[in-house]
């Protein structure tokens, strides 16, 4: 068997790109939540890796700014609940192995956390990433 070598990034925007296909072709949000997952942390971690702020960061800043912004005297990381769904379909905790979300938002929710990251590294996405983007941004009429 021959090994070949691979950049992690390579291999998470194919992974992303698989998600959303997934996302737009089957009836499988679970495997959407788990490959996009694994994009989003590889891709998140190469832009903060170049100096920027990846989407969780900002999701997670925002969110504490509003919650200063409504009173709140010791504002919660968001962090827990953006990751719920993927950490749960990749850690068993016994001996309750239930949980409970809406998997196609969670899906929606990681692609596009997943796709900002990837806008964040790369000023040309692919057409599939692009099509996404253009889909999630477009308000509905």
């Amino acid at each position: 068997m021959t090994k070949l070598p691979y950049k992690k990034r390579d291999a998470a925007i194919q992974q992303l790109e698989t998600a959303i296909r997934l996302y737009h072709e089957s009836n499988d949000p679970f495997s959407v939540i788990t490959l996009a997952g694994a994009a989003e942390e590889i891709l998140g971690q190469l832009v903060k890796a170049s100096g920027n702020t990846n989407s969780l960061e900002v999701l997670n800043s925002t969110a504490l700014a509003i919650q200063r912004l409504e009173g709140e005297e010791k504002p919660r990381d968001v962090i827990d609940r953006a990751n719920y769904a993927r950490n749960n379909l990749k850690h068993l905790a016994l001996p309750d192995d239930n949980f409970s979300i809406d998997a196609w938002e969670e899906a929606k929710d990681m692609l596009t956390r997943a796709t900002d990251n990837y806008w964040l590294l790369d000023d040309c996405p692919s057409p599939t990433i692009e099509n996404f983007l253009q889909q999630v941004r477009t308000p509905r009429s």
